[in-house]
């Protein structure tokens, strides 16, 4: 008797530890957590992602390319500055002429001594994206050369350097009787 109580009481537990394994992996299979049934992703899920990056992207560039742009214009409008500023500042410093020299066809500025000829190493280079006009009580010149006496006044009448690109334009003033450097924008 004792011997058929033991084998009904294994045989119980027999089929409760079964049922726990069966019911252990009900629960893993329908968990979130990864098992070795479930540990990649699908097909869907990767697609997904794809397109939200996608849609990030799409959205990032144009707002980059137009920030490029104005970053462009601001760089070359703060160079021309402060080399205008340099040659008003060389003029007065060594007591003599400097003129910067405006090199349309190739784009840049040069600071030249009106004295001896003698071009300083410094040159400003000016970006594709920019164009730079010269104007002159408002109306467009042919002038190249802004002439600063060792005064610092400049020579001849006040001067605007426009410089612009497709959306935006930054203009330069040059006033002649104190040689100072505005910016408008």
């Amino acid at each position: 008797m004792m011997l058929l109580i033991g084998e009904l009481c294994s045989k119980l537990k027999a089929q409760s530890s079964r049922r726990y394994v069966v019911s252990q992996r009900r629960a893993q299979a329908f968990s979130l957590q990864p098992s070795a049934f479930n540990s990649g992703m699908t097909l869907i899920e990767l697609l997904v992602v794809m397109g939200i990056i996608a849609l990030v992207v799409g959205i990032s560039v144009p707002t980059w390319s137009a920030y490029a742009k104005s970053a462009h214009l601001k760089g070359a409008t703060r160079s021309v500055v402060g080399f205008l500023v340099l040659a008003r500042s060389t003029a007065i410093s060594a007591h003599r002429p400097y003129a910067v020299v405006i090199d349309p066809e190739q784009r840049q500025l040069r600071i030249v001594d009106e004295q001896s000829g003698e071009a300083l190493e410094r040159v400003v280079h000016l970006s594709s994206s920019v164009s730079l006009t010269i104007e002159s009580g408002g109306q467009p010149s042919a002038q190249t050369r802004l002439v600063f006496h060792p005064t610092g006044s400049l020579e001849g009448r006040s001067v605007s350097l426009v410089l612009a690109n497709r959306e935006k334009q930054q203009t330069i003033v040059v006033t002649a009787s104190t040689g100072a450097v505005l910016v408008q924008d």
